[in-house]
C-alpha cells in the first residue's frame, strides 16, 4: 500500500515538472513575441533604417533601456556567479587547474573571442561594399542580437536539466520552485523580444529565435527528468562537467561584450532618463533574485 502511495506521489510530481515546463515554455514564447504589437503600431523610420537612429516613442526608449538593464543583470550577477561557483567545484575535485580567478579568465575569454569576430564581421562588411559599391543594410544588430539569444539559451538549457533533476517532497512544491523561476524566465523573455522586434530582424527570425529560447527549458527539463530516473541520486546531483562549465563562462562573456556594444549604447546620447531605466532593470533583478533566493 505504501509503495502504490509512493508511486502515486511520484507520478504527480512528474506530471506537475512536465505541465510546469510546458506552461513556462509556451508562456514564454508568448512574451517574447509580445513586443511585435508594438513595433508593428510604431514603425521604424527610413532615417533609422539608414543611420541607425530610431524615431522610437520615449515609452519604448525607456523599456529598451529597463530590457538591457535586465539582461546585463542576467550576464553579470546571474551567469557568472553560477560559473564561479561550478569552477571551485571543479577545481576542488582536481578537474580543473587551481588557478586563481579561473571562472572570471574564462568569462573575459568569451568576451574579446566575440569582440574579435563582430570586428572581423564588420571589417569584411566595410571591404566587400567597397569593392563592389553596394550597401547593405546594417546587419550587426542581427549578428550581436543572435549571440545573445544562443548565450541565453544555452544558460536556460542547463536551468532547464538542472530543475528536471532536483526532487521535491510533494507537487506543490515543484509549482513554487517553478513559479520562481518563470518570473525571472518570463521578464528576459519580454525584454530579448523587444530587442529582437527593434532590431530590423525579419518576422520569421524573431519567431525562430522567441521559440528556441522558449523550448529550450522545457527540453532541458526533459533531459533532466530523463537522467533523474534512471540515474543514482549521487549521480543526478554531480556538479557539470568541465565543457559544460566552460561553455556556459564563453556564454556569459558573450553576452556581456553584447550588452555594452550593442544594447546599452543604442541609448547614450538619450540622457539621464534612459540612464536611471537602465539602472531600474538592474535594480528589479537583484530584488527578484533576493527574493527567489529567500523563498528557497
Amino acid at each position: 500500500m505504501d509503495s502504490n502511495v509512493a508511486m502515486s506521489l511520484a507520478g504527480r510530481i512528474v506530471a506537475a515538472k512536465a505541465c510546469a515546463a510546458l506552461l513556462l515554455g509556451m508562456g514564454s514564447f508568448a512574451i517574447a513575441l509580445l513586443p511585435l504589437k508594438f513595433t508593428d503600431r510604431w514603425r521604424l523610420s527610413t532615417e533609422y533604417a539608414s543611420n541607425r537612429i530610431c524615431r522610437k516613442p520615449t515609452a519604448t526608449s525607456l523599456l529598451l533601456c529597463f530590457g538591457g538593464g535586465v539582461l546585463l543583470f542576467t550576464a553579470l550577477l546571474h551567469l557568472q556567479p553560477d560559473v564561479r561557483h561550478s569552477v571551485r567545484a571543479l577545481q576542488a575535485a582536481g578537474q580543473l587547474p587551481d588557478t586563481e580567478h579561473l571562472g572570471d579568465l574564462i568569462f573575459c575569454i568569451g568576451f574579446f573571442a566575440v569582440f574579435g569576430v563582430h570586428e572581423a564581421t564588420s571589417k569584411a562588411r566595410v571591404v566587400f561594399e567597397r569593392r563592389t559599391g553596394a550597401v547593405r543594410p546594417p546587419q550587426k544588430s542581427f549578428h550581436c542580437l543572435y549571440v545573445v539569444v544562443a548565450a541565453l539559451s544555452f544558460h536556460e538549457t542547463f536551468l532547464g536539466l538542472s530543475a528536471g533533476l532536483q526532487s521535491a517532497a510533494t507537487a506543490g512544491g515543484v509549482w513554487g520552485a517553478y513559479a520562481a523561476a518563470a518570473v525571472n524566465k518570463l521578464i528576459v523573455a519580454y525584454c530579448l523580444g523587444q530587442e529582437l522586434a527593434w532590431s530590423q530582424v525579419r518576422k520569421p527570425a524573431i519567431v525562430t529565435c522567441s521559440a528556441m529560447f522558449a523550448a529550450v527549458t522545457p527540453v532541458g527539463v526533459a533531459i533532466g527528468m530523463a537522467l533523474a530516473q534512471c540515474c543514482s541520486v549521487d549521480a543526478a546531483a554531480e556538479t557539470p562537467g568541465v565543457a559544460e562549465v566552460v561553455a556556459q563562462g564563453l556564454a556569459a562573456g558573450s553576452l556581456a561584450f553584447v550588452m555594452f556594444s550593442e544594447v546599452l549604447i543604442r541609448q547614450k546620447r538619450s540622457g539621464l532618463t534612459h540612464v536611471l531605466a537602465t539602472a531600474v532593470g538592474f535594480g528589479v533583478m537583484i530584488l527578484l533574485q533576493t527574493f527567489t533566493h529567500r523563498q528557497q
